[in-house]
């Protein structure tokens, strides 16, 4: 293969291991979404974590952490399903929140990721943290590798191409 034909394979196995995206990314992170609902994550447009207001007593985020005007959200998923809790963060018009996420509404992601969470409190699993670290350390170490062989091919030729030659003509003796 050529130096050229190398640089455009890993460019090209590059860009496919971008655009590959695992599914949990696309159904919501239960993790951020536990970090969103606590506040150890901003929303993006600032509006305040749901913690404030609202507890989960599986979970024992309850008055404890300082929740106490809102209902706890513990069976909120079991009441509703995926569907409906996506259509209570879609619609936020309940009197006391049209105040603070009006003008401060949430991002798609943040509201899967925050329907993946309350889903966890409802089943009572807690996700594995780390889980997907796993898929994460391998796409890296592919793209490391990928460049640092397209990097160290060219290298490794300069270097034993001459040594080669030199060795054809009989130049090999070390002196």
């Amino acid at each position: 293969m050529t130096r050229q034909g190398l640089h455009y394979f890993s460019l090209l196995a590059v860009g496919l291991l971008l655009l590959a995206t695992p599914s949990w990314a696309q159904q919501g992170d239960p993790l951020r979404g536990e970090a969103l609902y606590v506040g150890m994550v901003s929303f993006s447009e600032g509006g305040a974590p749901c913690l404030a207001c609202h507890g989960i007593a599986r979970r024992e985020l309850g008055r404890a952490a300082g929740a106490s005007y809102g209902p706890d959200l513990t069976a909120i998923y079991e009441d509703y399903g995926e569907e409906g809790v996506l259509d209570v963060l879609e619609d936020l018009s309940f009197e006391s929140m049209v105040a603070i996420y009006e003008s401060r509404p949430l991002t798609d992601t943040e509201k899967a990721d925050l329907v993946a969470f309350l889903g966890t409190v409802s089943t009572g699993v807690v996700p594995d943290i780390g889980s997907g670290m796993a898929l994460h350390v391998v796409v890296v170490t592919a793209l490391f590798l990928i460049v640092i062989g397209a990097l160290g091919w060219r290298r490794l030729q300069g270097v034993r191409q001459p040594l080669v030659e030199r060795a054809r003509r009989g130049k090999g003796e070390i002196a």
